[in-house]
Order: C-alpha cells, then structure tokens, then sequence
C-alpha cells in the first residue's frame, strides 16, 4: 500500500464533520485526565501532547495491535514523565526509583487508583475513536487536527509552566557534587559546633514535603509548639528558608553534606566528606532514623558512607522493643508512626552520657497522600482549616505534629546540651493550585534551636536508663 502525506491534508475536506470529530477527540480524550488536573495543578506536558498525538495519528494507518503497543508505550511514558515532574524528581532519577514500587502500597490510595482507572479508560476510548477514523480516512483532513494539538500544546503551556519546572530544568545541567551554600546546616553553623570544644548533641530533623509558607503566620503555625516561652528560655532561635532543587534524597544530602546529588550518584562512591563523618571524626557516635524500609532510595547503603554508623528502619523498627506492639501509619508510603520513631531518637540522645550524639531523623508521615487520624486534629481540616485546602491542613498537622514531637524532646530536663536544626526537603506536591501558592517558590523553611547558657544545662545521665530497647 502507497502512503501519501498529500492525502492526509487534502483541502477540500478540512470542514469535514469527520476531520473535525477526529481532531477534537484524538486530542481531547487521550490527555482527559491531565485537563481535569489543569483544573487544580498538572506539570507541563507539551513533549507528551506531541508525542500522544503522533501515536493516534500512526494509529489511522497501523494495525490493531501494533498501535495498542505504541499507545501503551506513549500513555505509560506521559504517566511517568507527569509523575516524575509532580513529585519533582529528574526524569532519569524517577525511571531509576520505578524499581521501588513494589515496596509501596498503591492500592491502598483511592487517588491512585482512581487516575490508573482513568488511564485505562482514555485507553479504551481512544481506541474507538482511530478505528473509527481508520474507516472514514477517505473523508477526513489533518489540518484540523494540526491546528487541534498546537492549540493544546499551547494551552498546557500557558496554564503549567511553573518556578519549580524552571528549577528542575536548571538542575538538570548542574554536576554532580557541585558545592552548595545555601543550606539550613550552613547557616546554623553545625560545622563549626561539630568541632567546637563543647561538643553538643546534634539533632537534624529533614522534614518529609514540608516547603516555605509566604504567609508568616501559616509558618509559626506550623512551627508553633517551638516558638513558645518555654523553648526560647532554653534556646536561642533563628528560622529562615533556603533554596532547594529535586526530591527527599537531594534534599538529605543538600543539608548533610552541602553538595547537590542523589542516590544514585553514590553507588560508586565509599566515602564522603559530610557533617555525620566530621562528627564521627572527632568522637560523636552518629544515628540516622527513618520510619519507612531502608531499601527505599538505597539508603541502607549509602547513609554508612555519608558517617552513620547506627541506621534504624522499618525493617529494625527504629531500634524500638521487638516485642512491644507499635503501629503503623501512611498508605501508600506505609511505615512507622513517627510518634514512635521520635521516641528512639529521644532514647538515642540520652543515652550513655559520656559521647556527644550525633542523631538524624528523616520524617515519613506526611507524605503524600497523608493517612487520616494519624495526629491529633489541631487545625479542624475537615473544612480546610485556615488554608482553605484540606490536603494543605492535613499535611500541616503532620507538620505540626513533629515541632510538638521535637519540642518534647527538646525539654526533656534530662537532655545534654543538643543544636536541633529542623528543614523541610521540597515543596509539597499538591494537587491544587490554591494550595500551592500559599509556598514560596523553590524555598524551603528551616528553623534552629541553639541552647543557651550551655553550662546551665549539663545532666549527670549516668543514671539515666532509658535505651532503644527498653521502651
């Protein structure tokens, strides 16, 4: 059969009803769910509109099963490059992070399962529409459908081009292990205090999507249970955001070793200079806390060679008593309560008094999508709360929960002298535009307690028997 371009671009039949249909459906079905999204928020798609585009149109002179590859193929493709921009992790990065999916629980969120049945379904109904241009190709132009995908390629970017898209296009050009200065741990000094003759405890807490409010009032919500008099009678504070590019494990190693990288970029490497091998360097005993299965990211692999010589997971529960009972919190991210990983960290810092204490903790919970009831309900989310944006609240009371966490540690009148540095890993990926604009763009907040009178506060904590294992 002799193809010919000329015959798909006829003039006489670009105001066919069948032109028409075609290039309104071919073009609007396909990319449905993605338009519902643009409502709230959707990541720019102009390289998947094309590239949906040009498999409908293979579809009109293809056989059957042959365009069903190259739709899968174009539909799983748009699916991943949306999810990787709308949790704002490199393309190459987030194609590398698919082999992690089967530790998650997807079934266990309707939001999820609801888009994939979608996709299904745009499946499907593109597929009525092809066969049925297939038989009516005699009658149909493509001018139409031409003008149809250059409006739509037009419309996503109109509506989607986002700060945060600029961000992640601009890091794609920046090396690996590239310096970064601008960081929380920067400006709280924790160099200089790891190698100061005092020797404090440390205590850094990366705080799972927690971004910038605008509002200053939305943040010291947030931050509330540590901005009291109590606190600020035993710490000096300082608070402020720094600028931040990829997802949680660029985010880890931004803040612990002031270098711009991922996961994977530390498959080769043995040993790195960051703040947890300084600290070990001279004398701390280093822990790293997380509530999710260490084999997520790799991390059970390169947080030994970032300094931490004790890692507590899932899979150790945090190093809490095997045989009392915990919960467990997320769909589906589904791990450890936070509540309860708090308290090995707590058990952490107090133990064995003589060695200064270097502990991180990685918080879980409030990632997306976050659980129901998992916290108390302080902000009344059942309407929005103050952000008028129910996602927003519930993963605010995450928030808000782990300063009420930190801020019981931190007045613990057992604790030795500790530098508690809380940051926030990403902006959070909300589905709404409304909920997004309450963030600052590419900026993530932090905030510093620095005790005071440090001689005031040392405790002989030789009698103090609380370890990971007797909780």
């Amino acid at each position: 059969m002799r193809f010919s371009v000329r015959a798909f671009f006829p003039e006489n039949r670009h105001w066919s009803a069948a032109s028409w249909e075609f290039a309104i459906l071919s073009v609007l079905i396909p990319n449905a769910l993605y338009l519902v999204m643009m409502i709230y928020f959707c990541p720019i798609r102009n390289f998947q509109i094309g590239l949906l585009a040009m498999s409908v149109l293979l579809g009109t002179i293809l056989g059957r099963w042959s365009f069903y590859f190259v739709m899968v193929f174009a539909m799983s493709l748009d699916a991943l490059l949306v999810a990787s921009s709308y949790f704002q992790m490199p393309v190459a990065m987030f194609f590398d992070a698919t082999k992690f999916v089967s530790m998650l629980q997807v079934q266990h969120s309707a939001m999820y399962v609801i888009v994939f049945g979608a996709v299904i379904m745009c499946f499907f109904a593109t597929n009525i529409v092809v066969q049925r241009a297939k038989r009516r190709r005699s009658e149909m132009s493509l001018y139409p459908f031409a003008f149809c995908v250059m409006l739509m390629v037009f419309a996503d970017a109109l509506a989607n081009t986002t700060p945060q898209k600029m961000q992640e296009v601009i890091s794609v050009a920046v090396e690996p292990f590239s310096a970064v200065d601008d960081t929380a741990t920067t400006y709280a000094d924790l160099e200089v205090v790891v190698t100061s003759s005092e020797q404090p405890n440390l205590l850094v807490v990366i705080v799972e999507g927690l971004g910038a409010f605008s509002n200053s009032a939305s943040q010291e919500m947030v931050w509330g249970p540590l901005l009291g008099k109590k606190v600020s009678a035993r710490y000096d504070l300082n608070t402020g955001n720094v600028l931040y590019s990829g997802s949680t494990s660029t985010a880890e190693i931004r803040e612990l070793c002031n270098l711009f990288a991922d996961y994977r970029d530390l498959r080769d490497i043995e040993h790195l200079d960051c703040l947890p091998n300084r600290a070990k360097e001279v004398g701390y005993k280093t822990a790293a806390f997380h509530a999710f299965t260490g084999e997520f990211f790799e991390r059970v692999h390169w947080y030994p060679k970032i300094g931490f010589e004790n890692i507590f997971f899932l899979e150790n529960r945090a190093g809490l008593n095997p045989h009392v009972p915990i919960s467990h919190c997320g769909t589906t991210f589904r791990g450890m309560c936070d509540a309860d990983v708090a308290r090995s960290v707590e058990a952490f810092l107090l133990s064995d008094s003589s060695d200064a204490k270097f502990a991180y903790w990685l918080t879980l919970n409030s990632h997306k999508p976050v659980g129901h009831h998992e916290v108390p309900d302080r902000l009344n989310c059942w309407n929005g709360g103050v952000f008028d944006d129910q996602e927003l609240c519930r993963m605010a009371e995450h928030w808000l929960n782990i300063s009420h966490l930190v801020s019981d540690i931190a007045m613990n009148p057992l604790l030795r002298d500790t530098e508690i540095l809380l940051v926030g890993d990403h902006q959070p990926p909300l589905f709404t535009r409304h909920g997004r604009r309450q963030f600052q763009d590419e900026r993530v907040a932090w905030l510093h307690l620095r005790p005071r009178n440090p001689s005031e506060n040392h405790f002989d904590l030789a009698t103090i028997n609380a370890t990971f294992f007797i909780q």
